[in-house]
């Protein structure tokens, strides 16, 4: 064989080992990858801290129609609007000819009052089994935000966003580490997010959740628990924690708005949300990084019930 011969000859078998070296590694990849991913409905029980939001509100059905069990704290939980629609929610999926697997158990709880904390955790062990040992994960949609100019905002607006943001983040640790620790669970925080004019304050003060998250995961790592930061760029900073706008009263329903509409997430950023409370092996951080849809809500007036969306993918009834 002549030099000439032999070179392209070696030059082809590089190649062709190449090839199959970057195939091997893309499958390797791949095989990793979905073994630390799990797909399909999932069980668990799932504390959201706040559902007088309405990206809680959406957290909590979503993640019931996945399976899950939720503890849905609100401030008040029998007369309050999240209240009333999530009672006339689950009365409308177990009369449906397909009756979701999970369940809402609507709590009161407050994350600035450490005797309400530790009211809600005597509430949801009430509610556990025997053999449940604790909970699968908390996500912390409880907060606050004022938007304005430094020179222009009331220093009891800090106050206040530094008391729920900020202390709130620890309270729900404090109150919570104990159910997540024997299931070595995951606390969720909401990040930084969006930062523009007029959020000083408000970013300062999620700027230290993410601190107090960092901080937490290097306490928690001995007992197994994941502590998790969903980045919520992509979501206006005001929709995270804006209740939902009544609208549409009915004389056939006493003149009770009978129809909610909130902005939320659509059904990728609610798929990322899934990931951060059931991969295998959590990142210490999800993105969001989609734009936020329309959520509406109905409230059943006589027979009827409607629930509706923009955004195709999202729970329709």
């Amino acid at each position: 064989m002549d030099p000439q011969t032999a070179l392209v000859l070696a030059i082809q078998l590089i190649a062709l080992f190449s090839i199959a070296g970057a195939l091997l590694l893309y499958l390797l990849c791949k095989v990793r990858s979905t073994q630390t991913r799990i797909s399909g409905p999932q069980n668990g029980t799932i504390l959201i801290t706040s559902v007088d939001t309405a990206l809680g509100l959406q957290l909590a059905t979503h993640l019931a129609n996945r399976g899950c069990r939720v503890f849905a704290g609100m401030k008040d939980a029998i007369d309050s609007l999240p209240a009333k629609l999530l009672k006339n929610w689950m009365k409308m999926r177990e009369s449906s000819e397909v009756p979701i697997q999970g369940s809402i158990v609507p709590m009161q709880l407050d994350v600035t009052r450490e005797d309400i904390l530790r009211e809600a955790v005597d509430a949801m062990g009430a509610h556990m089994n025997a053999s449940e040992r604790g909970i699968t994960a908390v996500i912390n949609t409880a907060g606050t935000l004022f938007r304005g100019r430094v020179e222009n905002q009331d220093v009891q607006q800090w106050e206040t966003m530094l008391k729920t943001n900020i202390l709130g983040s620890l309270r729900v640790a404090k109150a919570f580490i104990g159910l997540l620790k024997p299931t070595r669970g995951r606390l969720i925080y909401l990040g930084a997010g969006n930062r523009g004019d007029g959020l000083v304050a408000f970013t300062a003060s999620k700027v230290a959740v993410e601190s107090c998250a960092d901080e937490l995961r290097k306490e928690l790592q001995p007992y197994g628990v994941s502590v998790v930061k969903l980045d919520t760029n992509g979501v206006p900073a005001e929709s995270l924690y804006r209740a939902p706008i009544p609208y549409n009263i009915s004389p056939d329903c006493d003149g009770a708005p009978t129809q909610y509409s909130a902005e939320v997430l659509t059904a990728s950023a609610l798929q990322v949300i899934e990931h951060a409370l059931f991969d295998l092996r959590p990142h210490e951080r999800y993105e969001l990084a989609v734009p936020n849809s329309k959520f509406h809500l109905t409230l059943p007036c006589r027979s009827s019930f409607r629930f509706k969306t923009d955004i195709a993918g999202v729970q329709k009834v």
